[in-house]
């Protein structure tokens, strides 16, 4: 069995490290853990929030995100350079723009997160309601022609369904659009803001996209559920593969823990430890799913619909 973490923030972490807090124990403890046996790839990702949200983390609302995506992949290559690896953005406020996206495409950059929670000046998470904006349209469509993939998580619902529509109309035109939900689970079992209706996942199925169901307590389970977080995440694979089919339907870690250790910030608790992930992922799993099944929702439903054509392309 080989497990691919759809969502993890190395990259902010990385770069906070080194470049922001001078403080390695943290990252030192985390790669002490870290070995393929565990986790044999991630999509590693460099988050943008608020002004104020990185201002509290950074010490500075004005960042630059060609020189952060710079430093931080370079540390990744330093630090794991036989790991395979997605570089990714969350939340592309601080890009200027189809050039500069184009500029971080050049150096690595091959899956983004259009927004975060944010509204921002391509489209809006859930702090708004409007949707894809014009300069959106621009964006996306952009990153659709330089082969870069579309991660739909975080998105509000008309940001959701304008991007939707969108790429339908790109697939139209003969392109190949690469579509994720990297770290989102399903209202049906939680009603966090965060979680994706049943038509938003059908939606992306019909788009050929990949659901990535995240292991992070508070998107797994309501406060007055009393059940075992495991066993509700359990049941929103279940219900993803309903709705979606087994080849449609991956796992994420988007593992919190540094947000304790790195600003004190503590969000919630991780369904799993992040050094045993894939040990307590395929134990799970094995309850309700067969070997070759397990296999496709930890690896191969990713490998075949987004790490080949990345290594076609590149």
């Amino acid at each position: 069995m080989i497990l691919f973490d759809m969502h993890h923030d190395l990259l902010s972490i990385m770069y906070y490290s080194r470049y922001v807090l001078n403080d390695y124990k943290f990252l030192d403890s985390w790669l002490k853990d870290f070995n393929s046996d565990n986790v044999s790839g991630l999509i590693a990702n460099l988050y943008y929030m608020s002004p104020e949200e990185m201002e509290h983390e950074m010490g500075d609302k004005e960042v630059n995100v060609v020189d952060m995506f710079k430093k931080s992949t370079a540390m990744f290559k330093e630090l794991l350079p036989n790991t395979k690896v997605v570089f990714s953005i969350e939340g592309c406020d601080y890009i200027s723009g189809p050039d500069e996206l184009e500029e971080l495409y050049n150096l690595g950059l091959r899956n983004i997160l259009l927004v975060w929670n944010c509204p921002n000046k391509y489209g809006s998470g859930n702090r708004a309601d409007y949707g894809l904006t014009p300069a959106g349209k621009e964006f996306l469509i952009k990153a659709i022609d330089l082969g870069i993939s579309i991660d739909m998580s975080h998105m509000n619902r008309n940001t959701f369904f304008d991007t939707i529509e969108l790429i339908k109309e790109q697939k139209k035109l003969g392109k190949e659009v690469k579509v994720i939900a990297s770290h989102s689970n399903t209202k049906k079992y939680c009603s966090h803001v965060r979680g994706l209706e049943d038509d938003q996942i059908k939606a992306l199925r019909e788009v050929d996209g990949i659901l990535g169901l995240v292991g992070f307590v508070p998107f797994i389970k309501d406060e007055n559920n009393e059940k075992d977080p495991k066993e509700v995440y359990l049941e929103h694979i279940q219900h993803a593969v309903d709705l979606m089919d087994i080849d449609h339907v991956g796992v994420s870690t988007d593992d919190m823990v540094f947000s304790i250790e790195l600003f004190g910030d503590n969000y919630g608790d991780m369904l799993f430890k992040h050094e045993t992930v894939k040990s307590d992922l395929v134990n799970l799993l094995k309850t309700k799913f067969n070997d070759q099944d397990v296999n496709k929702i930890l690896f191969e439903n990713v490998n075949n619909k987004l790490l080949r054509s990345n290594d076609e392309r590149d």
